[in-house]
């Protein structure tokens, strides 16, 4: 089912959304002001909203509806706890109203990806990448303006050889931190999504890989290949119980970033980083400075979302030049606290996880989980939890991966059928595939 009937109507509706979302990357590469992209966010929900009155397509609406809540629900936790921490410490106005706006963007950003796959379904990460691919061109084409396109060519190729161990000035201009870590989501999706038509896959995945290797972040490399590689693996191994496998890697690894909280803060990953001569880039510093800021116990309860943020920018007695700390599961501890920050991780990790193998079948959980590696990865060493690319592109794959599995399924409007009537389609669906398989095999031998 298509929300835009005609030929034409199609066409004008997919250009009018290229350009927005042209402009909402634009802003991500640093070269509007920010606040156009959410603005952009909310007309791309008044939008869908309208069509919705318009030509309505109930059973996708409620597939985007669920999604909202499921990615919405841990930004709703972080805010519902940072009101009563607020409200505790009788904190200002100005104050409150720093760490609600960040939420509330973030919905916007969420609103933006559903939105998107509402009026084009299948085809919004393509429409997306395109305008995401102007926007990088065009600060490209800026660069290459002053720095002229043999530096620019040259400099890239020095880039990827020594990998991004000698940077000149046109590929520092390049290192959009927003947009690089967005466009490895597409170079991720286009590895392991099997699209219909193998020339739209080659070419999204040539066009991602070219810009993502362009912003270069050396974290960001690795994730998306071992994200890549626990795909295939998920693929060829096909555990039985999916919940228990989510489950286990869930506490595994909030385990393990928890250890390395508590390597942070006993101050031995500084101490082993310098007797290694890794260079922590500032980081040794800043971990050292906040390490004073939170206790892995129990009964630390935080100090409230974008406490780092408000505290770096507008404290007198802060004076690092940095106001991040360029490590995501630190920052949030030390904002959310204990419970908040175990119930992010297992909500994340595991719950998503399940619900989308109940409704969708094995294949997108198995996409959701490498997605989590990739995003989990980058927050080691950046702020990638705020950030707009990164945030809207994953959700929005995802999105469209169990969309199709959605608007494929043998049930009418799948969406509004109770979880077991949609379990026992997809159950019946893979026994017919299966006789479909066996009956093949023996006519192949009965020619024999």
């Amino acid at each position: 089912m298509d929300v835009f009937k005609s030929k034409p109507l199609k066409l004008a509706s997919a250009a009018f959304y290229i350009l927005l979302a042209m402009l909402c990357f634009y802003c991500a590469c640093y070269r509007l002001p920010v606040g156009l992209k959410y603005g952009i966010n909310l007309m791309m929900a008044g939008w869908a909203l309208l069509m919705f009155f318009i030509r309505p397509m109930f059973n996708r609406a409620v597939f985007c509806m669920r999604f909202l809540a499921l990615f919405f629900f841990p930004y709703l936790m972080f805010w519902m706890w940072s009101v009563a921490i607020w409200i505790s410490e009788s904190q200002t106005f100005d104050y409150i109203l720093r760490g609600s706006l960040n939420i509330f963007y973030m919905v916007t950003n969420i609103l933006f990806a559903a939105a998107a796959v509402y009026l084009f379904g299948g085809n919004a990460m393509l429409l997306t990448l395109i305008g995401m691919a102007l926007a990088n061109m065009l600060v490209a084409l800026e660069v290459i303006a002053w720095a002229s396109i043999g530096t620019f060519i040259s400099e890239y190729i020095r880039l990827l050889v020594t990998f991004a161990d000698d940077t000149g000035r046109a590929m520092r201009a390049m290192e959009l931190h927003d947009m690089v870590y967005g466009w490895g989501v597409c170079a991720l999706y286009y590895i392991i999504h099997k699209e219909k038509n193998v020339k739209k896959q080659v070419f999204c995945l040539l066009v991602s890989w070219l810009f993502f290797t362009m912003g270069f972040k050396r974290i960001a490399v690795p994730a998306v290949v071992g994200a890549a590689m626990l795909y295939i693996v998920l693929c060829l191994w096909k555990p039985k119980h999916l919940r228990a496998l989510a489950n286990i890697v869930a506490l595994a690894t909030g385990g393990g970033i928890f250890f390395y909280l508590w390597f942070i803060k006993s101050g031995n990953f500084v101490k082993l980083a310098n007797e290694l001569e890794i260079n922590l880039m500032y980081r040794d510093i800043i971990y050292t400075y906040f390490s004073d800021f939170f206790e892995l116990v129990p009964t630390y309860i935080g100090r409230g979302i974008r406490f780092i943020y408000t505290y770096c920018t507008e404290d007198p007695s802060y004076h690092l030049a940095v106001t991040a700390l360029h490590n995501v599961y630190m920052e949030t501890y030390i904002e959310v606290g204990f419970w908040c920050w175990w119930i992010w991780i297992l909500f994340e990790l595991a719950f998503r996880i399940h619900r989308v193998e109940e409704r969708y079948t094995e294949i997108p959980a198995y996409a959701l989980m490498s997605m989590n590696l990739y995003v989990f990865g980058t927050y080691l060493t950046d702020n990638t939890l705020f950030y707009y690319a990164i945030n809207v592109l994953y959700r929005m794959a995802i999105m469209e991966w169990c969309l199709e599995v959605s608007e494929n399924s043998d049930l009418l409007d799948s969406e509004m059928q109770p979880l077991k009537a949609v379990q026992e389609g997809h159950r019946q669906k893979g026994n017919n595939k299966w006789k479909v398989q066996e009956k093949a095999k023996s006519d192949f031998h009965i020619c024999m």
